[in-house]
Formats: C-alpha cells, structure tokens, sequence
C-alpha cells in the first residue's frame, strides 16, 4: 500500500472500511479510463481479502501473505485478458478449481483483469458464478470499459470508480518512478500514468519522443515518410498509429480552444495550414481505420502506413 498511487488510495479505504464491518460484496468491479491504476488498486484489495487477519489491511506477516509475496498462494487465480481474449474454458477450469475449499486461509480469491475481453460464453459463466458464489470466494474484476460487460454482471457487483488524477498528481508520482521525469515529454500523448510507465518498461519511450520531431522534418520537406517509419516492423506498427494519431487528435482539440503541449507547438500550423480542420479530422479517422485492419488482415505494415503519410 506504501506505494500506490495517492488517487487510487480513497477507493482501497473504502473497500477496506468494508471488509472490516464484515459488509464487503463477494465480487467488485474496478473501473476507470485506461492507465489510471485498476489494476494495481485491484491487486492491493486482493492481499487484503487473502490476508488471514481481520484487520482492514493485510498484516504482510501471516502465512497467507507470504504466499502472496511469493507469487504462490494456492487460492488465488488470475485471468488477464490484455493480451487476448478469455474464453469461456478458462473460466470454467478456474471456476472448478475455486469451487473447494481454502487450502490455506479464509478466503479464496479471483482476480480478472480487463475483464471486456471476455466473450459472450466466458461471460455468461462468470455471471453464473456470480449468482451462485461459493462459499469464501470473493470475484474481483477489472475493466476500463465496463459498459461493454454484461449488465447483470455489473449489477451483482460492488462498483469501484477509480478518478482521472490531474496533471499535478501525475506529474508527482512519475517524479517518484526510476526515470519517471523523462516521461512527462509524452504528456501530448496521454497524462494516463500507467500507461506512460508501461512505455517504458516496453522500452518504447523513444520511439514516442522522438515521432513529432521527425514528422516535422517531413511535413518541412527534410525527411521522407520512410524515415518516419524506420524500425516499423509488425511489433510495433500499433505504436505508430497511436502516436500519429494522438499528434492529430491534439491539434484537432487545439483547433477548438485547448491547450496545445509544447511538444506539437510547432507540428500545429503546418498540419492546419496544410489540410485546415475537416481534412485533418479525415487523416485522424484514416490512422483508426487503418489500425483496425492491420488487426484484422495481413497487409504489408510499412507499405500501408507509407501510403497513408503519402496523403499528409
């Protein structure tokens, strides 16, 4: 808890204030925009509900919570579906083997984190686990678009909206990062805190400082489109089509009397004098499309990103 992140602390104390009256619901649903923390927040209340004492925190000391250190404890289970859709067989074993008895402590614990990835069949089978709860089990979900679940799984759960932090506070809990600082130059990018440091530790920082340089040294005439996309490959094709379009969506919002950062200061006029807004806002709905089908086929990556910086 020492480290979490201060806006995410109110909802923990909340949940831990009713863990302590003995009146927690058997399933909460952690939600808010993508990269404000759900996850992290979500897997602080879980080493409360593993914990074996009745306090409203984990006491860090019980067997229980040495298992959870160790990444070991036997009544804990997880599915995370950022990278790939759950499917309803995953939910079906692990829902078989939440069905006994503690082998430690009191309680067992499900964690399911972007918890929209799941299918129709995966979701129909939590939400029968939902409305028949074993005994001692608590369902904790994750979600940065929770309207897209079912209803009735939002409805059998303890809601948990987790805030935007502002500027300020983002700006002083990267400061507390290893080498957070330098991810305050991606804030025309996003100000989602979780998301700039996963950047990082994907070891992605540069790649994103360094694209409104380069596409103004092609929008000058200086540079080709190829050499925007040097090191384009399929691994990070995604990365490119989010940076340019945040590029655009920045100035696009600029057009309308938001503030600009000082990272596009110079990208703005040459985009706007170059397209104006409605030929801008075409370019922006271009890169989206153009994500999508790249997920969905196997066109050539660089060849269509090329094609599409040809139009700019």
């Amino acid at each position: 808890m020492a480290n979490l992140a201060p806006w995410l602390l109110p909802c923990l104390q909340q949940v831990q204030a009713l863990k302590q009256t003995k009146s927690l619901s058997h399933a909460l649903l952690v939600t808010g925009a993508d990269g404000v923390g759900q996850e992290e927040l979500a897997r602080e209340m879980v080493k409360d509900l593993i914990c074996e004492s009745d306090q409203a925190s984990a006491c860090g000391h019980c067997h229980s919570c040495q298992l959870m250190s160790a990444d070991t404890h036997p009544d804990f289970r997880v599915l995370d579906g950022e990278e790939s859709s759950i499917k309803v067989d995953q939910v079906r074993l692990l829902v078989r083997q939440m069905s006994q008895k503690p082998q430690v402590g009191q309680n067992k614990v499900v964690l399911i984190t972007h918890a929209q990835a799941m299918n129709i069949n995966a979701a129909n089978a939590v939400l029968k686990a939902l409305e028949e709860p074993s005994e001692r089990t608590y369902f904790v979900l994750t979600s940065s678009q929770s309207t897209s679940l079912l209803p009735t799984i939002r409805s059998r759960c303890l809601l948990v909206n987790v805030p935007m932090p502002n500027l300020d506070q983002v700006k002083a809990w990267l400061g507390q990062q290893v080498n957070g600082e330098e991810l305050s130059s991606l804030f025309w990018l996003t100000t989602q805190p979780f998301r700039l440091v996963s950047i990082q530790r994907q070891g992605k920082t540069l790649l994103y400082s360094e694209l409104p340089n380069k596409l103004i040294e092609m929008l000058q005439g200086r540079a080709a489109p190829e050499g925007i996309l040097k090191g384009l490959d399929s691994g990070n094709i995604e990365d490119y089509c989010n940076g340019l379009a945040a590029i655009l969506h920045q100035c696009i919002c600029h057009s309308a009397g938001a503030t600009l950062d000082s990272a596009l200061q110079v990208i703005y006029p040459l985009l706007i004098n170059r397209f104006g807004i409605s030929s801008l806002m075409l370019r922006y709905q271009a890169l989206q499309k153009l994500k999508s089908d790249l997920q969905k086929t196997n066109l050539n990556p660089i060849m269509q990103l090329t094609h599409e910086l040809n139009q700019w």
